[in-house]
Order: structure tokens, then C-alpha cells, then sequence
């Protein structure tokens, strides 16, 4: 193997890993600041996701102008969809919702020691590798119908910096108690730059190493589908950029998990007096996830934070889907007793 695969392979897994270890230590999730914020009105984890956001936006467009990256390029801008693009986004956020975590949170869930975990993540894998094998083989027939070739587009529209800026110093502020709880959003910011370093590696740096790769920043369900391909097909040729992460996810949270044990499902709460989904209803939400985030052209993280960090609209729109069906959902499981939340996510007001 030459050198510049074995690093790239390294820095590959290390990105993955460093995700997984920062994820792990302070739970950070999409899913569960829906939950923090119906059942408890707790922010924390909402200001974090937003700080992450924030951050992402930043440093990702300093990177692509300072370096010269052609964001525009990417899968975020190119032939979308936007009837996929909502419709996915819907079918995301309903199933992270009913399997309690979206993709990313689901290997986090995983390597702390979660079983059902796994089953989940199987549905996700097999349902994304199905559907992005049937836009393969039926893509022209797909495409030619009516209504999709209306919906359509060679390329989205970047939304204005600005107006960005505005709107999530606005969120920002509303889900602040104060302003120094900002200091306790460090999981956001680390994870926000991690995504944009991952941007220059794999445009600036792949390009110095002599790679043909995509410029690309994370994302869980393309590669789980990957995943699943490459185990149905024996296949080895599946193991890219995004697998490589996936792996070091799981590397990254397991280790940080024996440090960071009070999460372990050892550790859960007492649901016995709740009615939270079955097992099956679970699986069947993973496979919401796969469709949808094939669909959408990403999950919570490959549309909502490595997807907007470009400001392409139909990212924008793909993480409002997901998000108003997440918690449309997640408000219709409160009434029937469903929405489970094992820990508590708040502000430490001492700091």
C-alpha cells in the first residue's frame, strides 16, 4: 500500500475517532435536544447543536475561501431534488424519533454497549443501500416522471451568509439562560471545526497526496449503506472515506465510554411506568432513516451540519424537514407516554 493511502487511511480513522470521543462525552445529539426541550424544556443540548452549526458555517466558508474549495461542486448543489429532498427529511425525523437517535447518536448508542443499537443500525444500512440501489438501476425512469423532472434542479442556490449569521445568533440567544453558558457548548464548537478540518482534508490535503476523492465532510448513511453493501457482496471495494469514519466512530466512543461510563445501559433509567416503542417499531425507524436519508442526500450530520456548512438551500431545507418531523413526532409520542429521556441535559448554573 502507498504511503499516501496509509495516511490517508489514518487520518481517515482519526477524524472518526475524535467525532465518536466528542460525541460520547457530552451526548451530543439532535434527537435528544428535541427530547431535553419537550420534556424538560432544557436547552443545553439545542445550544450545542447550534453552537456546532454556527461554527461549521464559519470555518467551513473561511476554508473555502482562503484555499480556493468549490463548495458548489458538492452533492449538496448538484441535480437536487427538492420532493426528495422534503420527503426524506420527513421519513428521517419521524424514524430517528421512534428508534430514539438518529444515525450518528445510533453508534454512539452502539459502542456504549446498546444492543438494540445494532439492530437499528442493520435496518438503516440494508433500507440505504436498497433504495440508493434502485435510483442505480431505475434512475432514467425515476427521473423522467413528471412531477420529479418539475422538482428537479441542476444545481441549489446558496443562501446568503448573513442571513445565516442572523438567524442562528437569534437561535442562539433563545436557548441561552445566559451568555456564559455558551463556554459549556465546547462539544458544539469541536465538532463544528472537526467538520471543517475534514472539508480541507479531503479537498486541500487529498489533492497534495496525489488522491482522487470528493470533497466531502461527515455523513452516516451512505456509508452504512456502504457498509451493508460491502457485507451482502463481500465486496471490499465499498471501504472509502466515509466507511473509514464510521469505523473510527465506534473506536472513538467505545474507548471514551469506559472513561465516560455513566452512560452505559447499565446506567438507564426505569421506563417500566412509560409505553416507549417496541423493538420492532425501532427497526422499522431505522429503516425510515435509511430511505430518508438517502433521499434527503444526508442525515442530521451529513445534511445538518457538513450540509449547510456549504449554505446550500436544499440543505437548509432537508434539516428543517427532518427537524419539524422530528418534533411533530416526538410531540405525539409525549401524549402517548412513549418519549423516554434516561438522562438530564441542562445548564450547570454554578459555572
Amino acid at each position: 500500500m502507498e504511503i499516501e493511502n496509509i495516511i490517508f487511511l489514518v487520518i481517515s480513522l482519526f477524524i472518526g475517532f475524535t467525532y465518536g470521543v466528542i460525541a460520547q462525552r457530552k451526548q451530543f445529539c439532535f434527537s435528544g435536544g428535541i427530547k431535553d426541550l419537550i420534556l424538560f424544556s432544557h436547552t443545553r443540548r439545542t445550544a450545542s447543536l447550534i453552537v456546532a452549526i454556527a461554527t461549521v458555517i464559519l470555518f467551513t466558508q473561511t476554508f473555502s475561501y482562503v484555499y480556493n474549495i468549490d463548495l458548489t461542486t458538492t452533492k449538496y448543489f448538484i441535480n437536487i431534488n427538492y420532493l426528495f429532498i422534503i420527503l426524506g427529511g420527513f421519513m428521517f425525523g419521524y424514524g430517528m424519533m421512534v428508534s430514539d437517535g438518529c444515525s450518528s447518536r445510533h453508534l454512539i448508542k452502539l459502542a456504549q454497549g446498546e444492543k438494540e443499537s445494532l439492530y437499528i443500525l442493520i435496518a438503516l444500512g440494508v433500507f440505504a443501500y436498497i433504495t440508493y440501489t434502485i435510483f442505480q438501476i431505475f434512475y432514467l425512469d425515476i427521473y423522467n416522471n413528471t412531477l420529479i423532472s418539475y422538482t428537479t434542479f441542476e444545481s441549489s442556490f446558496q443562501v446568503p451568509y448573513i442571513l445565516a449569521f442572523v438567524v442562528l445568533s437569534f437561535l442562539l440567544y433563545k436557548s441561552l439562560n445566559r451568555c456564559m453558558n455558551i463556554f459549556q457548548c465546547w462539544d458544539g464548537f469541536s465538532i463544528g471545526i472537526l467538520l471543517s478540518l475534514t472539508w480541507f482534508f479531503t479537498s486541500v490535503v487529498a489533492s497534495e497526496l496525489f488522491l482522487d476523492i470528493k470533497a466531502q465532510s461527515l455523513s452516516f448513511v451512505y456509508p452504512l449503506g456502504k457498509i451493508s453493501q460491502g457485507i451482502l457482496t463481500l465486496d471490499s471495494s465499498v471501504i472509502n472515506f466515509g466507511v473509514l469514519t464510521v469505523v473510527g466512530v465506534l473506536l472513538g466512543a467505545f474507548i471514551s465510554s469506559k472513561f465516560n461510563a455513566q452512560y452505559s445501559k447499565k446506567q438507564m433509567c426505569d421506563n417500566s411506568q412509560q409505553n416507549p416503542p417496541s423493538l420492532n417499531k425501532k427497526i422499522l425507524g431505522g429503516a425510515f432513516m435509511g430511505i430518508g436519508g438517502v433521499l434527503a442526500v444526508g442525515c442530521t450530520v451529513g445534511q445538518g451540519l457538513s450540509g449547510i456548512s456549504t449554505l446550500s438551500f436544499a440543505s437548509l431545507l432537508a434539516i428543517c424537514a427532518i427537524y419539524i418531523s422530528a418534533y411533530l413526532t416526538a410531540r405525539k409520542m409525549k401524549k402517548d407516554n412513549a418519549l423516554i429521556a434516561c438522562f438530564v441535559f441542562d445548564f450547570d448554573e454554578k459555572r
